[in-house]
């Protein structure tokens, strides 16, 4: 069989703008981003750091700057969103990953926005340009673990991701929901792409859900 060529390789470049006229730049992450990402973060409010980073962090070390950059975009892919038709050096403003699970079909995803540019969405962007890539090479769910100890975390899940698969066990909850099949330039204009998996990803970061603690390793190795 012949494999389809990909549209999200590492010289894809995509030019977009965002719902109040920003434009900004969108391609995939490379090691030379370290310094980016680096101030990038340090603009981010202490909420959206412990929301991507699922603990209180001040700044980033050099090893953990080379395992978010320096990546495959196979088995670990990044796209970052950077400003646009702007004075100076372009600004890091979002980034999309995943990382695939011992099961190739699966993988752990995240998203990041920055301060300023939340609301205007690029969060919305940024998920449907890393479905349209985990599809490409082979990604058929996303997988999430969120700690379940609150006793309002089953019907918020419920709400947020009504066909999602839950299982339950030791206060967390283990949630994959299938990855949708998206263009790789479908417009942000219109609903989300399966509502659930956006709202997960909105309620995780306002801090209404906190993932686990395997989570975090895995994120932080």
């Amino acid at each position: 069989m012949t494999q389809r060529a990909r549209h999200f390789t590492r010289d894809y470049v995509e030019h977009a703008t965002l719902r109040d006229g920003t434009p900004i730049l969108l391609r995939l992450l490379r090691p030379e981003d370290k310094p980016r990402l680096r101030a990038g973060f340090e603009t981010l409010s202490p909420e959206s750091r412990y929301a991507r980073f699922l603990s209180p962090k001040r700044a980033l070390t050099d090893d953990e700057l080379d395992y978010l950059c320096d990546i495959d975009q196979e088995t670990h892919f990044a796209i970052g969103a950077q400003s646009r038709d702007a004075p100076g050096e372009p600004a890091g403003l979002g980034i999309a990953r995943f990382i695939r699970l011992a099961d190739p079909t699966i993988a752990e995803p995240a998203v990041t926005v920055a301060d300023e540019v939340q609301g205007r969405g690029l969060g919305k962007l940024l998920l449907l340009r890393l479905c349209a890539a985990a599809v490409e090479r082979g990604i058929e769910r996303f997988h999430c673990e969120v700690l379940g100890s609150n006793a309002g975390m089953a019907a918020l899940l419920a709400e947020v991701a009504p066909d999602r698969t839950i299982q339950v066990g030791q206060g967390v909850m283990t949630i994959e929901l299938v990855v949708p099949h998206v263009s790789a330039s479908e417009p942000v204009i219109g609903p989300p792409p399966q509502g659930s998996l956006y709202r997960l990803f909105r309620a995780a970061a306002k801090n209404a859900i906190e993932w686990t603690e395997a989570v975090r390793k895995r994120w932080h190795r």
